[in-house]
């Protein structure tokens, strides 16, 4: 059992960084196919890391304990924007209670009480799309998943303060690109400055979170089943604000990206589109929810999750040491002909008859790192998608599929899902 790093690409770090930035599908696959299933790369922003995707090691790295394994410091780089006291940021004891807080109000009767109420935002949403012109669903859905998280989420109500809060975090989210994630571009040089304005906006969304907070805290009368009312009285101002905008970013980017390449694999296969109707129509959603799940499957929003060793780790044949990175590769994980057959295919049949194994479905990460919003994620998507279906008749815009790109850490479809709406109910017009 060796003690050395697992074998991965010799180019310099700066070399190592360029290509994943720039190919961020198609340089993993180069790394598994050189390397194997345990890689190691270097990247510029910090320790290098052991890439793993074989379904007993993705599950090794997954369930490594606090004690073992940090993934708030492998969060870092997401601190300036969601905050030093973000679920995502904290580790053991404080992890835990956080989750604790937050994971009722995404699961059971609370979320499934939320469907109506998510099919009226899309309803709004699909009576202003343009027709029988192709227009981008990435940005509609970024539109239509934050109105959700701002109005079913967090409870709030037409204003002023939630119009200027709706600009302010679109603004600040629309600053998204990949040299966000490198410490050393973060150089605040004014506020002309890219960092800059990142900063002062940050601190304006702050505020105007801090004031509903307030206002919340000073209201008189019965609170509503937000999920600010509902952390009210066990986080103070700051946590609050901290877990507010993880909600925001967390929840509303990746949703609607999930849901953007949802409608650009399913919109390839009109056969698929009218079964999937047609089934909603007899009341049974199996196939929408064979669709969302291999969505996920093929297109997971980010590559990797990972973990910074606080002790040594046995991984395969090798012992890895403390301070470096594991990464279970999502992509990689789901791209296995040991675990999929045809896995580069997009086939929602796939996931009627079997549940996926262990280590082999892995999109919301897994052990008590796993995604608290996953349930809520997946109903959401479902919701969406069925209402877009019963009210519009969508088409590719394009002829070609659309390419995986990078926007900061998740991958977006590369022209933004372009279709071209050619009707919709005539209730919506």
């Amino acid at each position: 059992m060796s003690d050395e790093l697992p074998p991965g690409p010799w180019f310099p770090a700066t070399v190592q960084t360029a290509l994943w930035l720039r190919w961020p599908v198609g340089f993993p696959r180069w790394c598994a196919r050189r390397y194997g299933d345990v890689f190691t790369l270097r990247l510029a922003f910090g320790p290098p890391v052991v890439m793993v995707s074989e379904a007993r090691l993705v599950e090794r790295v997954l369930t490594l304990s606090a004690e073992a394994a940090s993934t708030g410091e492998e969060n870092a780089i997401l601190a300036p924007l969601l905050g030093e006291r973000s679920v995502l940021m904290l580790d053991g004891p404080e992890h835990v209670r956080q989750r604790r807080l937050l994971l009722p109000f995404f699961h059971g009767e609370r979320m499934r009480r939320q469907g109506d109420a998510i099919a009226a935002i899309v309803r709004t949403e699909v009576s202003r799309w343009p027709l029988h012109r192709p227009f981008p669903l990435l940005p509609r859905m970024r539109r239509l998943a934050f109105e959700v998280i701002l109005r079913v989420v967090f409870g709030l109500e037409d204003s002023a303060a939630l119009d200027e809060l709706r600009r302010s975090m679109e603004r600040l989210l629309r600053m998204g690109s990949s040299w966000m994630v490198i410490p050393a571009l973060r150089r605040d040089l004014g506020p002309l400055s890219p960092w800059g304005r990142f900063t002062r906006l940050k601190a304006r969304v702050d505020a105007r979170l801090r004031d509903e907070i307030r206002r919340r805290r000073e209201s008189a009368g019965p609170h509503g089943d937000g999920v600010i009312d509902l952390l009210l009285g066990d986080m103070d101002d700051d946590e609050l604000v901290d877990a507010l905008m993880t909600l925001l970013v967390a929840g509303h980017e990746t949703t609607a990206t999930s849901l953007a390449w949802c409608f650009e694999l399913l919109l390839r296969r009109p056969d698929l589109v009218e079964r999937v109707r047609d089934e909603l129509d007899m009341g049974s959603a199996r196939l929408l929810d064979g669709a969302i799940r291999e969505t996920l499957r093929l297109r997971p929003v980010f590559r990797y999750t990972s973990r910074r060793l606080r002790v040594p780790l046995v991984l395969g044949e090798h012992t890895i040491p403390a301070g470096v990175a594991v990464g279970a590769n999502v992509y990689l994980a789901h791209c296995r002909v040991d675990s999929y057959e045809d896995p580069h295919a997009f086939r929602p049949e796939r996931f009627l008859a079997a549940t996926p194994a262990p280590g082999t479905w892995i999109p919301f990460g897994g052990g008590i790192r796993r995604c608290l919003g996953a349930s809520f994620a997946t109903y959401e998507m479902g919701v969406i998608v069925q209402t877009v279906l019963e009210v519009a008749r969508l088409r590719p815009a394009f002829q070609q599929p659309e390419r995986v790109a990078l926007r900061a850490v998740t991958m977006v479809p590369n022209h933004g899902t372009r279709v071209v709406l050619e009707d919709r109910a005539s209730g919506l017009s």
